[in-house]
């Protein structure tokens, strides 16, 4: 299963439009992959596995696609629920 979405916003104290595109994929029943990038240049990705039935591993990743030289974000989230 596959999803496209686009957001835009407006904010009036500053007079900035900001405009994002991202999208969903379920790789298997287990596993999704979600990605956004908007115009000022940042992309965010996320991938994000079932391990069990209410536990979730995610890993997670944000850059700056304009001034390359800065380090990339990741994150790491293990959930684990008891049954």
């Amino acid at each position: 299963m596959s999803a496209l979405v686009d957001e835009i916003m407006r904010r009036y104290s500053n007079n900035e439009n900001m405009f994002t595109a991202g999208g969903s994929h379920a790789i298997d029943p287990q596993t999704t992959f979600k990605a956004k990038l908007n115009n000022h240049g940042k992309l965010g990705t996320l991938l994000q596995h079932k391990l069990k039935p209410k536990s979730l591993l995610t890993i997670s990743g944000e850059f700056d696609t304009k001034p390359l030289e800065k380090y990339p974000k990741f994150g790491l989230s293990l959930v684990i629920k008891p049954r």
